[in-house]
């Protein structure tokens, strides 16, 4: 049957890789900053007064240059959630966003680092998001897990500290390792990984997508799964052209978190089919779509990215079927909740 976008809308889905500060609309921080007595600001101190205002500052001088100034330019949603009360309000409205998106489970992911200014413990930072995911899936119906995240720019010795909060904290399900690629890669963090999985939390890293070649691309993708044991590869933009990362892939039943919107409004491609997802599934690598921060740009949200692949790739059912069973599959979940998640979404594709 056609795969329109109000059809997909309807459709119980999963999201395995969405940043919880990037999932945000402007209109709920700002709701936030109210109802907090807060002010969205720049790193300069600067008031950003507008829906308008804080979007013009998030894409800057362009989105081709988000990934190398992450950090910056996600400032002043970061340096709005640092007390408990508003990082859980930010975990609830989180929850929100995906249950408008007919999201069944998701994994939301944050770095605790940049949530410290005003006293907060890393601890603390992973206890109050914990409690605001936990209040959203409450109110919300929608399954949710915690990953927590480590900026790339931290010295490997700061990476440990994050790993050892997420396991200190028991909230999270998994360590990610996000933000800049180029020049951070993912062997810096190995002790971190090393600490996280001893511990029995499982693994996810940015991997691919933004390292300065498609050459680096594909090392970094082939070291976080040799190197830190990586269970998912976020991004990995140019897997479908090395036939032995493909297999490597496949031999150590890696799951593939990929992003399709996030890659084209970033430039990291340009256009949907370079990602080759018809021949990731045909080789039956597991290969999932996601939304990576749908707040942050036009036609982010999954169900539009869903809707854009299928019309570029001319998927129809089967292949819709085989992604979102793949998110399933492929979760932090337990086995009892993936197993539920699967009945409801066959009964739902029925």
């Amino acid at each position: 049957m056609p795969l329109t976008l109000s059809a997909i809308r309807r459709l119980p889905k999963v999201d395995l890789h969405s940043h919880i500060d990037g999932s945000l609309p402007p209109s709920e921080l700002f709701r936030i900053a109210k109802k907090f007595h807060k002010k969205i600001l720049t790193p300069e101190g600067r008031e950003l007064d507008s829906v308008t205002a804080v979007m013009r500052y998030v894409r800057g001088d362009g989105y081709s240059s988000m990934l190398e100034n992450v950090v910056d330019r996600f400032y002043p949603i970061t340096n709005l959630m640092q007390t408990e009360d508003v990082l859980k309000e930010a975990g609830s409205a989180y929850v929100k966003s995906q249950h408008l998106e007919g999201v069944q489970y998701a994994e939301g992911r944050f770095a605790p680092q940049y949530h410290t200014k005003e006293g907060l413990s890393m601890e603390d930072v992973i206890a109050s998001m914990a409690d605001g995911l936990e209040e959203g899936s409450e109110r919300y119906g929608v399954k949710v897990n915690l990953i927590v995240a480590i900026g790339r720019e931290s010295t490997s010795r700061f990476g440990e500290a994050v790993a050892a909060a997420a396991v200190n904290s028991k909230k999270a399900v998994a360590l990610d390792l996000g933000g800049p690629e180029a020049d951070n890669p993912p062997e810096r963090f190995r002790k971190a990984f090393e600490l996280a999985l001893a511990a029995g939390l499982k693994s996810t890293v940015h991997a691919g997508e933004g390292a300065g070649s498609i050459e680096q691309n594909l090392r970094n993708i082939r070291t976080a799964i040799n190197l830190l044991g990586a269970n998912r590869v976020g991004h990995a933009v140019h897997l479908v052209r090395s036939d032995s990362l493909v297999q490597l892939v496949k031999a150590k039943s890696v799951v593939v978190e990929m992003n399709p919107i996030s890659n084209l409004v970033l430039q990291k491609i340009a256009a949907l089919n370079e990602l080759g997802l018809d021949v990731l599934l045909r080789k039956q690598v597991m290969v999932s779509v996601n939304s990576d921060d749908p707040a942050l740009w036009p036609r982010g949200k999954l169900s539009q990215v869903y809707a854009a692949v299928c019309r570029v790739y001319g998927f129809r059912t089967k292949e819709l079927g085989r992604l979102v069973e793949n998110s399933i599959s492929g979760s932090f979940a337990s086995d009892h909740l993936k197993a539920d998640l699967l009945e409801d979404f066959s009964s739902a594709f029925k």
